[in-house]
């Protein structure tokens, strides 16, 4: 994999790499309309929900994660260090240009894995949605250079209906989203007009529509 660093500039968030391959207007819009960044009613009960869903994760173990390790701190039994839970941490890449902050990460001796909570059933069967699983990557690679450790895997979390997926990190997929986060910047900064997503499903309810549809 190329690990030559990236433009900088602008400073890109994982979430829009979320909504890149939603809908690549979508950030077009925000970076080039910045005034125009209305707060839906469902992007508040989202934070709202996922407050607490943390509050509950706390207590629980990592068994549904296939993990062992039973607290939010580590332990250490026979010289090995259990896994950890981590909270609402804040990632920052100066080599990517990306930063974000990941709903929750466990650190296990030999991996690092972040957790993304969904407030919705964010799937049907066994398929996770691209957009969420080149998020969830994003937040991967930015585990993975903070802490040094392989980032192989992660998880989404519904807070609908209680279901978790997990999602490999393959170099394909990482070298894949390498190029779009190389695009993302070209469009911005070349301020291009993205062709709008195929799935017109999506324009109902976005916020950007009074001025992607005039």
């Amino acid at each position: 994999m190329n690990q030559d660093p990236l433009p900088s500039a602008p400073m890109l968030t994982v979430g829009d790499i979320k909504q890149y391959f939603y809908c690549p207007r979508i950030v077009y819009f925000r970076y080039l309309i910045p005034s125009f960044r209305p707060t839906t009613y469902k992007m508040e009960e989202g934070k709202i929900r996922q407050t607490e869903e943390i509050r509950l994760e706390i207590r629980r173990s990592l068994s549904r994660f296939g993990i062992k390790g039973t607290r939010a701190y580590v332990r250490k039994q026979a010289g090995v260090l259990d896994a950890q839970k981590l909270f609402g941490v804040r990632l920052t890449s100066e080599r990517l240009g990306i930063t974000g902050m990941v709903d929750m990460v466990i650190i296990a001796p030999d991996e690092v894995i972040p957790v993304d909570f969904k407030d919705g059933a964010f799937s049907v069967g066994e398929v996770v949605a691209i957009h969420h699983k080149y998020q969830l990557l994003t937040y991967g690679l930015l585990l993975q250079e903070l802490y040094r450790k392989r980032a192989e895997r992660g998880f989404i979390h519904s807070l609908e209906d209680g279901t978790t997926k997990f999602v490999y990190f393959t170099d394909g997929a990482r070298e894949f989203l390498m190029g779009k986060i190389r695009k993302i910047r070209q469009m911005i900064l070349k301020e291009t007009l993205p062709q709008e997503t195929s799935h017109k499903g999506r324009c109902g309810e976005c916020e950007f529509k009074p001025v992607c549809k005039g």
